[in-house]
Protein backbone atom coordinates (compact mmCIF):
# COMPACT_ATOMS: atom_id res chain seq x y z
CA UNK A 1 0.00 0.00 0.00
CA UNK A 2 2.84 2.23 1.24
CA UNK A 3 4.54 1.45 -2.27
CA UNK A 4 1.55 1.93 -4.28
CA UNK A 5 0.87 5.63 -3.28
CA UNK A 6 4.68 6.65 -3.32
CA UNK A 7 4.59 5.34 -7.03
CA UNK A 8 1.27 7.39 -7.58
CA UNK A 9 2.55 10.30 -6.55
CA UNK A 10 5.07 10.04 -8.79
CA UNK A 11 3.12 9.00 -11.50
CA UNK A 12 1.12 12.02 -11.38
CA UNK A 13 3.85 14.13 -11.15
CA UNK A 14 5.48 12.92 -14.01
CA UNK A 15 2.30 13.73 -16.24
CA UNK A 16 2.35 17.31 -16.24
CA UNK A 17 5.77 17.72 -17.90
CA UNK A 18 4.96 18.68 -21.13
CA UNK A 19 1.95 19.31 -23.31
CA UNK A 20 2.94 18.02 -25.95
CA UNK A 21 2.49 13.82 -26.67
CA UNK A 22 4.98 12.19 -24.45
CA UNK A 23 4.38 8.23 -23.44
CA UNK A 24 6.20 6.11 -21.22
CA UNK A 25 6.61 2.53 -20.85
CA UNK A 26 8.95 2.64 -18.48
CA UNK A 27 7.80 0.17 -15.69
CA UNK A 28 11.10 -0.25 -14.06
CA UNK A 29 14.17 1.64 -12.23
CA UNK A 30 16.35 1.46 -15.22
CA UNK A 31 13.60 3.07 -17.13
CA UNK A 32 12.66 5.17 -14.98
CA UNK A 33 16.44 6.83 -14.83
CA UNK A 34 16.43 7.18 -18.57
CA UNK A 35 13.65 8.72 -18.72
CA UNK A 36 15.09 11.16 -15.47
CA UNK A 37 17.91 11.37 -18.43
CA UNK A 38 15.62 12.31 -20.84
CA UNK A 39 13.66 14.96 -19.07
CA UNK A 40 16.63 17.14 -17.71
CA UNK A 41 17.11 17.14 -21.55
CA UNK A 42 14.03 18.57 -22.41
CA UNK A 43 14.90 20.97 -19.33
CA UNK A 44 18.18 22.03 -20.91
CA UNK A 45 16.43 22.45 -23.94
CA UNK A 46 13.32 24.53 -23.10
CA UNK A 47 15.71 26.31 -20.33
CA UNK A 48 17.34 27.56 -24.13
CA UNK A 49 14.78 28.67 -25.98
CA UNK A 50 13.45 30.27 -23.39
CA UNK A 51 16.58 32.26 -22.77
CA UNK A 52 16.82 32.82 -26.44
CA UNK A 53 13.08 33.93 -26.84
CA UNK A 54 13.74 36.37 -24.01
CA UNK A 55 16.62 37.87 -26.11
CA UNK A 56 14.35 37.95 -28.79
CA UNK A 57 11.83 39.82 -27.67
CA UNK A 58 14.18 42.37 -25.68
CA UNK A 59 15.84 42.95 -29.31
CA UNK A 60 12.90 43.48 -31.06
CA UNK A 61 11.54 46.03 -27.89
CA UNK A 62 14.89 47.74 -28.61
CA UNK A 63 14.02 48.24 -32.15
CA UNK A 64 10.46 49.71 -31.55
CA UNK A 65 11.55 51.85 -28.90
CA UNK A 66 15.11 53.11 -31.52
CA UNK A 67 12.01 53.20 -33.88
CA UNK A 68 9.73 55.59 -31.89
CA UNK A 69 13.00 57.89 -30.81
CA UNK A 70 13.95 57.91 -34.54
CA UNK A 71 10.53 59.08 -35.35
CA UNK A 72 10.37 61.76 -32.48
CA UNK A 73 13.96 63.48 -34.14
CA UNK A 74 12.50 62.84 -37.65
CA UNK A 75 9.56 65.17 -36.83
CA UNK A 76 12.18 68.00 -34.97
CA UNK A 77 13.47 67.76 -38.38
CA UNK A 78 10.73 67.89 -39.99
CA UNK A 79 9.78 71.40 -38.10
CA UNK A 80 13.07 72.78 -38.13
CA UNK A 81 13.14 72.53 -41.85
CA UNK A 82 9.79 74.72 -42.47
CA UNK A 83 10.96 76.97 -40.26
CA UNK A 84 13.90 77.17 -42.07
CA UNK A 85 11.74 77.62 -45.26
CA UNK A 86 9.87 80.46 -43.99
CA UNK A 87 12.70 82.35 -42.90
CA UNK A 88 14.84 81.92 -46.54
CA UNK A 89 11.33 83.07 -47.92
CA UNK A 90 11.15 85.92 -45.95
CA UNK A 91 14.65 86.72 -47.47
CA UNK A 92 14.39 85.91 -50.51
CA UNK A 93 11.36 88.72 -51.12
CA UNK A 94 13.61 91.17 -49.10
CA UNK A 95 16.45 90.51 -51.67
CA UNK A 96 14.59 90.76 -54.19
CA UNK A 97 13.12 94.02 -53.19
CA UNK A 98 16.83 95.15 -53.33
CA UNK A 99 17.55 93.56 -56.36
CA UNK A 100 14.78 95.24 -58.22
CA UNK A 101 15.84 98.63 -56.54
CA UNK A 102 19.27 98.18 -57.64
CA UNK A 103 18.20 97.19 -61.39
CA UNK A 104 15.98 100.55 -61.04
CA UNK A 105 18.93 102.42 -60.12
CA UNK A 106 20.69 101.10 -63.05
CA UNK A 107 17.79 101.99 -65.94
CA UNK A 108 16.43 104.21 -64.16
CA UNK A 109 17.36 108.67 -64.76
CA UNK A 110 14.85 109.82 -62.45
CA UNK A 111 13.18 109.03 -59.13
CA UNK A 112 13.99 109.34 -55.73
CA UNK A 113 15.52 105.47 -55.44
CA UNK A 114 18.13 105.57 -52.89
CA UNK A 115 20.39 103.87 -55.32
CA UNK A 116 19.67 106.51 -58.04
CA UNK A 117 20.29 108.83 -55.44
CA UNK A 118 23.62 107.70 -54.87
CA UNK A 119 24.07 107.64 -58.85
CA UNK A 120 23.49 111.13 -59.61
CA UNK A 121 25.40 112.20 -56.55
CA UNK A 122 28.47 111.22 -58.19
CA UNK A 123 31.33 114.21 -58.60
CA UNK A 124 32.32 113.19 -62.00
CA UNK A 125 31.81 110.92 -64.66
CA UNK A 126 34.20 108.46 -63.50
CA UNK A 127 32.68 108.26 -59.81
CA UNK A 128 29.28 107.68 -61.63
CA UNK A 129 30.72 104.40 -63.59
CA UNK A 130 32.42 103.60 -60.30
CA UNK A 131 29.20 103.75 -58.47
CA UNK A 132 27.07 101.74 -61.10
CA UNK A 133 29.59 99.08 -60.99
CA UNK A 134 29.41 99.03 -57.38
CA UNK A 135 25.31 98.68 -57.70
CA UNK A 136 25.56 95.87 -60.74
CA UNK A 137 27.82 94.15 -58.33
CA UNK A 138 25.62 94.17 -55.56
CA UNK A 139 22.72 93.22 -57.80
CA UNK A 140 24.60 90.19 -58.73
CA UNK A 141 25.50 89.18 -55.01
CA UNK A 142 22.21 89.65 -54.27
CA UNK A 143 21.03 87.02 -57.05
CA UNK A 144 23.78 84.89 -55.99
CA UNK A 145 22.33 84.57 -52.37
CA UNK A 146 18.62 84.24 -53.54
CA UNK A 147 20.24 81.23 -55.71
CA UNK A 148 21.47 79.61 -52.57
CA UNK A 149 18.91 80.21 -50.48
CA UNK A 150 16.40 78.60 -53.16
CA UNK A 151 18.71 76.03 -53.30
CA UNK A 152 18.47 75.45 -49.85
CA UNK A 153 14.60 75.35 -49.55
CA UNK A 154 14.34 72.94 -52.28
CA UNK A 155 16.83 71.02 -50.20
CA UNK A 156 14.75 71.16 -47.21
CA UNK A 157 11.78 70.53 -48.73
CA UNK A 158 13.49 67.23 -50.12
CA UNK A 159 14.31 66.73 -46.50
CA UNK A 160 10.98 66.68 -45.28
CA UNK A 161 9.65 64.46 -48.40
CA UNK A 162 12.35 62.17 -47.14
CA UNK A 163 11.66 62.34 -43.48
CA UNK A 164 7.64 61.47 -43.96
CA UNK A 165 9.00 58.37 -46.56
CA UNK A 166 11.20 57.17 -43.45
CA UNK A 167 8.80 57.72 -40.82
CA UNK A 168 5.53 55.50 -42.66
CA UNK A 169 8.65 53.28 -42.83
CA UNK A 170 9.40 53.16 -39.29
CA UNK A 171 5.86 53.21 -38.31
CA UNK A 172 4.99 50.33 -40.36
CA UNK A 173 8.48 48.38 -38.93
CA UNK A 174 6.79 48.70 -35.56
CA UNK A 175 3.85 47.37 -35.97
CA UNK A 176 5.39 43.92 -37.79
CA UNK A 177 7.57 44.63 -34.26
CA UNK A 178 4.97 44.85 -31.94
CA UNK A 179 3.23 41.79 -34.01
CA UNK A 180 6.79 39.94 -33.34
CA UNK A 181 6.72 40.83 -29.68
CA UNK A 182 3.14 39.40 -28.79
CA UNK A 183 4.19 36.15 -30.73
CA UNK A 184 7.28 36.19 -28.53
CA UNK A 185 5.18 36.26 -25.65
CA UNK A 186 3.19 33.95 -26.16
CA UNK A 187 5.81 31.92 -27.08
CA UNK A 188 7.63 32.74 -24.03
CA UNK A 189 5.06 32.19 -21.77
CA UNK A 190 4.72 28.69 -22.71
CA UNK A 191 8.39 28.11 -22.37
CA UNK A 192 7.90 29.08 -18.75
CA UNK A 193 5.27 26.99 -18.12
CA UNK A 194 7.00 23.64 -19.47
CA UNK A 195 9.98 25.05 -18.00
CA UNK A 196 8.48 25.12 -14.72
CA UNK A 197 6.39 21.66 -15.14
CA UNK A 198 9.21 19.56 -16.19
CA UNK A 199 11.27 21.28 -13.46
CA UNK A 200 8.63 19.48 -11.22
CA UNK A 201 8.65 16.38 -12.83
CA UNK A 202 12.48 15.73 -12.70
CA UNK A 203 12.18 16.56 -8.88
CA UNK A 204 9.21 14.40 -8.56
CA UNK A 205 10.91 11.74 -10.71
CA UNK A 206 14.45 11.60 -8.98
CA UNK A 207 12.14 11.63 -5.41
CA UNK A 208 10.09 8.28 -7.27
CA UNK A 209 13.11 6.40 -7.79
CA UNK A 210 14.98 7.15 -4.87
CA UNK A 211 12.04 5.87 -2.64
CA UNK A 212 12.00 2.91 -5.18
CA UNK A 213 15.49 2.44 -4.24
CA UNK A 214 14.80 2.23 -0.76
CA UNK A 215 11.64 0.28 -0.89
CA UNK A 216 14.59 -2.17 -2.12
CA UNK A 217 13.39 -2.62 -5.87
CA UNK A 218 15.49 -4.21 -8.24
CA UNK A 219 16.98 -2.40 -10.96
CA UNK A 220 14.87 -4.26 -13.51
CA UNK A 221 12.47 -5.16 -11.50
CA UNK A 222 8.54 -4.40 -12.50
CA UNK A 223 7.66 -1.87 -10.47
CA UNK A 224 3.60 -2.51 -9.96
CA UNK A 225 5.11 -5.84 -8.74
CA UNK A 226 6.96 -3.69 -5.75
CA UNK A 227 3.81 -1.78 -5.28
CA UNK A 228 0.34 -2.70 -3.44
CA UNK A 229 -2.72 -0.84 -3.48
CA UNK A 230 -6.07 -1.47 -2.05
CA UNK A 231 -8.50 -2.70 -3.87
CA UNK A 232 -12.47 -0.99 -3.93
CA UNK A 233 -15.75 -2.07 -5.55
CA UNK A 234 -16.75 1.54 -6.24
CA UNK A 235 -16.84 5.66 -5.64
CA UNK A 236 -18.72 7.39 -3.10
CA UNK A 237 -19.55 10.94 -2.95
CA UNK A 238 -16.25 13.42 -1.79
CA UNK A 239 -18.60 15.21 0.43
CA UNK A 240 -21.27 14.55 3.06
CA UNK A 241 -23.89 17.44 1.26
CA UNK A 242 -23.68 19.27 -1.87
CA UNK A 243 -25.50 20.56 -5.17
CA UNK A 244 -23.71 20.55 -8.57
CA UNK A 245 -23.01 24.18 -9.59
CA UNK A 246 -21.02 23.20 -13.01
CA UNK A 247 -21.18 20.17 -15.15
CA UNK A 248 -18.73 18.27 -16.67
CA UNK A 249 -17.65 18.60 -19.97
CA UNK A 250 -17.74 21.91 -22.36
CA UNK A 251 -19.15 25.39 -20.76
CA UNK A 252 -18.38 29.08 -21.03
CA UNK A 253 -15.79 29.63 -18.51
CA UNK A 254 -16.55 31.26 -14.92
CA UNK A 255 -13.32 33.41 -14.66
CA UNK A 256 -12.02 33.97 -18.59
CA UNK A 257 -15.44 34.12 -20.40
CA UNK A 258 -13.56 31.60 -22.91
CA UNK A 259 -16.91 30.12 -24.62
CA UNK A 260 -16.69 26.01 -25.15
CA UNK A 261 -14.23 25.87 -22.53
CA UNK A 262 -13.34 22.42 -21.59
CA UNK A 263 -14.40 21.20 -17.75
CA UNK A 264 -13.02 17.78 -16.86
CA UNK A 265 -15.19 17.86 -13.63
CA UNK A 266 -17.90 19.03 -11.87
CA UNK A 267 -17.93 21.27 -9.41
CA UNK A 268 -19.49 21.06 -6.31
CA UNK A 269 -21.37 23.83 -4.18
CA UNK A 270 -23.53 24.30 -1.43
CA UNK A 271 -20.32 24.20 1.61
CA UNK A 272 -18.62 26.81 3.32
CA UNK A 273 -15.02 26.97 3.85
CA UNK A 274 -13.27 24.06 6.10
CA UNK A 275 -15.82 21.17 5.29
CA UNK A 276 -14.32 18.10 5.29
CA UNK A 277 -13.36 16.72 2.01
CA UNK A 278 -13.27 12.66 2.26
CA UNK A 279 -11.68 10.24 -0.71
CA UNK A 280 -14.29 8.73 -3.13
CA UNK A 281 -13.04 5.36 -2.64
CA UNK A 282 -10.12 3.55 -1.50
CA UNK A 283 -6.81 3.97 -2.57
CA UNK A 284 -2.94 6.06 -2.41
CA UNK A 285 -2.23 9.85 -2.11
CA UNK A 286 -0.14 9.99 -5.73
CA UNK A 287 0.47 13.77 -5.72
CA UNK A 288 -0.42 17.20 -3.98
CA UNK A 289 -0.19 20.66 -5.70
CA UNK A 290 0.10 23.17 -3.11
CA UNK A 291 -1.44 26.45 -4.29
CA UNK A 292 -1.33 27.06 -7.73
CA UNK A 293 -2.41 29.95 -9.44
CA UNK A 294 -5.50 28.13 -11.25
CA UNK A 295 -6.95 25.04 -8.98
CA UNK A 296 -5.20 25.98 -5.80
CA UNK A 297 -4.45 22.99 -3.42
CA UNK A 298 -4.95 19.65 -5.08
CA UNK A 299 -4.67 16.05 -4.24
CA UNK A 300 -4.51 13.09 -7.06
CA UNK A 301 -5.63 9.23 -5.70
CA UNK A 302 -5.19 6.21 -7.26
CA UNK A 303 -7.56 4.04 -6.98
CA UNK A 304 -8.04 -0.02 -7.90
CA UNK A 305 -12.10 -0.56 -8.73
CA UNK A 306 -13.38 -3.97 -9.20
CA UNK A 307 -9.58 -4.42 -10.90
CA UNK A 308 -9.82 -1.44 -13.11
CA UNK A 309 -7.74 1.47 -12.72
CA UNK A 310 -8.70 4.96 -11.72
CA UNK A 311 -7.68 8.77 -10.62
CA UNK A 312 -9.43 10.98 -8.86
CA UNK A 313 -8.54 14.57 -7.93
CA UNK A 314 -9.65 17.34 -5.24
CA UNK A 315 -9.21 20.94 -6.72
CA UNK A 316 -9.56 24.34 -4.56
CA UNK A 317 -8.57 22.70 -0.84
CA UNK A 318 -8.22 25.59 2.26
CA UNK A 319 -6.39 22.69 3.93
CA UNK A 320 -4.36 19.31 2.26
CA UNK A 321 -4.66 16.44 4.93
CA UNK A 322 -3.03 13.80 4.03
CA UNK A 323 0.72 13.38 2.59
CA UNK A 324 2.38 11.58 -0.70
CA UNK A 325 2.29 7.73 -0.14
CA UNK A 326 -0.44 7.96 2.48
CA UNK A 327 -3.35 4.65 2.39
CA UNK A 328 -6.44 6.23 2.06
CA UNK A 329 -10.25 4.87 2.54
CA UNK A 330 -13.48 6.09 1.92
CA UNK A 331 -13.40 8.06 5.21
CA UNK A 332 -10.13 9.62 5.06
CA UNK A 333 -10.31 13.27 4.84
CA UNK A 334 -8.25 14.48 2.34
CA UNK A 335 -8.68 18.01 2.48
CA UNK A 336 -11.27 20.52 3.31
CA UNK A 337 -12.98 22.96 1.20
CA UNK A 338 -11.69 26.37 -0.31
CA UNK A 339 -12.01 28.48 -2.98
CA UNK A 340 -12.80 31.42 -1.22
CA UNK A 341 -11.53 34.42 0.54
CA UNK A 342 -9.51 32.28 2.14
CA UNK A 343 -7.68 31.23 -0.80
CA UNK A 344 -6.44 34.14 -2.10
CA UNK A 345 -3.79 32.56 -4.31
CA UNK A 346 -6.09 30.35 -5.88
CA UNK A 347 -7.43 32.45 -9.21
CA UNK A 348 -9.82 30.11 -11.13
CA UNK A 349 -12.13 30.08 -8.45
CA UNK A 350 -15.63 32.24 -7.93
CA UNK A 351 -16.38 30.80 -4.15
CA UNK A 352 -16.25 27.94 -1.73
CA UNK A 353 -16.61 24.81 -3.86
CA UNK A 354 -14.80 21.63 -4.74
CA UNK A 355 -13.93 20.58 -8.09
CA UNK A 356 -13.70 17.01 -8.50
CA UNK A 357 -12.15 14.50 -11.23
CA UNK A 358 -12.62 11.36 -12.46
CA UNK A 359 -10.17 9.85 -15.16
CA UNK A 360 -9.48 5.98 -16.23
CA UNK A 361 -6.46 4.54 -15.41
CA UNK A 362 -3.39 6.13 -13.05
CA UNK A 363 -2.05 9.49 -14.45
CA UNK A 364 1.11 10.69 -13.84
CA UNK A 365 3.19 7.12 -14.19
CA UNK A 366 4.41 4.66 -16.06
CA UNK A 367 3.33 0.90 -15.67
CA UNK A 368 2.72 -1.99 -17.84
CA UNK A 369 -1.05 -1.47 -17.42
CA UNK A 370 -3.23 1.81 -17.48
CA UNK A 371 -1.67 4.17 -16.66
CA UNK A 372 -0.01 7.71 -18.80
CA UNK A 373 1.81 10.69 -18.16
CA UNK A 374 0.35 13.26 -20.81
CA UNK A 375 -1.76 15.84 -19.03
CA UNK A 376 -4.57 16.38 -22.48
CA UNK A 377 -4.55 12.68 -22.37
CA UNK A 378 -6.05 13.00 -18.12
CA UNK A 379 -7.81 15.81 -19.11
CA UNK A 380 -9.37 15.29 -22.28
CA UNK A 381 -9.42 11.66 -23.33
CA UNK A 382 -9.38 9.79 -19.65
CA UNK A 383 -11.51 11.93 -17.54
CA UNK A 384 -15.33 10.76 -17.31
CA UNK A 385 -18.49 12.43 -15.89
CA UNK A 386 -18.53 12.10 -11.80
CA UNK A 387 -21.89 12.84 -11.68
CA UNK A 388 -22.85 9.39 -14.03
CA UNK A 389 -20.37 7.27 -11.71
CA UNK A 390 -21.87 8.58 -8.57
CA UNK A 391 -25.41 9.02 -9.95
CA UNK A 392 -25.61 12.09 -8.57
CA UNK A 393 -29.00 14.88 -8.84
CA UNK A 394 -28.97 17.78 -11.15
CA UNK A 395 -27.72 21.44 -10.82
CA UNK A 396 -29.63 22.51 -7.64
CA UNK A 397 -30.92 19.47 -6.23
CA UNK A 398 -29.43 18.46 -2.92
CA UNK A 399 -27.91 15.54 -1.34
CA UNK A 400 -27.16 14.79 1.94
CA UNK A 401 -25.61 11.88 2.41
CA UNK A 402 -22.53 10.26 0.80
Amino acid sequence: MKYLKIFIVFIISIFIFTSGVYASKADTLAGLRSELADLKEKKKNVDYKTAKTKSEINYAKNNIYSSQDEIKKNEVSIDKAKIEIEKLNIEIAKTKENIKSLMNALQDTMGNNIYLEYLLDAKDYADLVYRYTIIEQVAAENKEKINIWEDQINKNIQLQKDLAVREEILKNEIIKLEKSVMSLGDRYDDYIEDAAAIKTEVTSTQEYINYLVNLGCGENQSIISCISINGDTGFSKPLGKGTITSYFGYRIHPITGVKSSWHNAIDVGGNSEGTSVYAAANGIVSKITKRSSCGGNQVYVHHNIAGKLYTSSYWHLLNINVSIGQSVTRNTVVGTVGGGRNTPWDGCSTGPHLHFIIARGWYGTSCSGDCYLNWNTFKYAKSVDPQEILKLPNKGIWWFSR
